[in-house]
């Protein structure tokens, strides 16, 4: 967890702002560099009291992304979220407390998503450097010298090298079916979204009465949601430790 002051001095922008006040002082006017390190702390301090800061400080580190393919998903998930974010701070009154909680949930709901992203790109990259047609080839070899032998223990060695071919073929089958699942649990996550955000437009016009009996089916939606994915996370937790080399 980091300091969110500290963490909102390291934002693009105001480091942005911080080297033109630098550049401005050495290169233009002296008086431009105290005027921009002014700006800079005013930056600082007026991010580190919002929310979305104090928020996005507390998430732990995560690791970069590589992945074009999850890059994408978890992108186009997170914008859905910033909507639904933006959406409920416009709600005013009790109708805006009531759909604060669902802000919450659906940033867990992103951060899920990145788990899975982040899995998702490590299975991706061990299956880029499997060549299946190779292995194909060499369990043929491998069925063609046992059938050619006679010596017990050769044919003890190569039948032992077929079976770890095999093996190998079946976890690469096994992740290949895994990546499959993730991207569609991701695009599910998406698409649920997509109908909290339209509920959230919807419910900024309702009564708090009305509000509050659609905020908890929304809720509960995203609970559930949530329980699915918790689910899936610990099967394919299971399914990477056997299958994974």
């Amino acid at each position: 967890m980091t300091n969110p002051y500290a963490y909102a001095a390291r934002r693009p922008l105001a480091i942005l702002v911080l080297l033109a006040a630098i550049l401005g002082g050495l290169l233009i006017y002296w008086w431009l560099f105290p005027l921009g390190v002014l700006a800079y702390g005013a930056m600082v301090v007026i991010a580190g009291r919002d929310p979305q800061t104090v928020v996005a400080s507390r998430r732990p580190t995560r690791p970069r992304l590589t992945s074009p393919t999850f890059r994408a998903q978890l992108a186009a998930v997170e914008r859905t979220q910033q909507e639904i974010q933006r959406s409920v701070a416009q709600a005013e009154g009790p109708v805006g407390r009531l759909l604060a909680r669902i802000t919450e949930q659906t940033r867990e709901l992103v951060e899920q998503s990145y788990e899975l992203c982040d899995k998702g790109q490590v299975i991706e990259s061990y299956l880029a450097r499997v060549n299946l047609a190779e292995i194909q080839q060499r369990i043929a070899a491998a069925d063609r010298q046992i059938a050619a032998t006679t010596d017990p223990y050769t044919l003890q060695q190569l039948q032992e090298t077929r079976a770890a071919l095999a093996e190998k073929q079946r976890h690469a089958a096994d992740l290949t079916t895994y990546i499959g699942r993730i991207l569609a649990q991701l695009q599910n996550i998406h698409a649920n979204l997509d109908n909290v955000l339209a509920e959230t437009v919807r419910l900024r016009t309702a009564d708090a009465l009305s509000a509050d009996s659609a905020t908890n089916q929304v809720a509960q939606r995203l609970s559930d949601l949530k329980s699915d994915m918790d689910t899936f996370q610990r099967v394919l937790d299971t399914a990477l430790a056997s299958a994974t080399p």
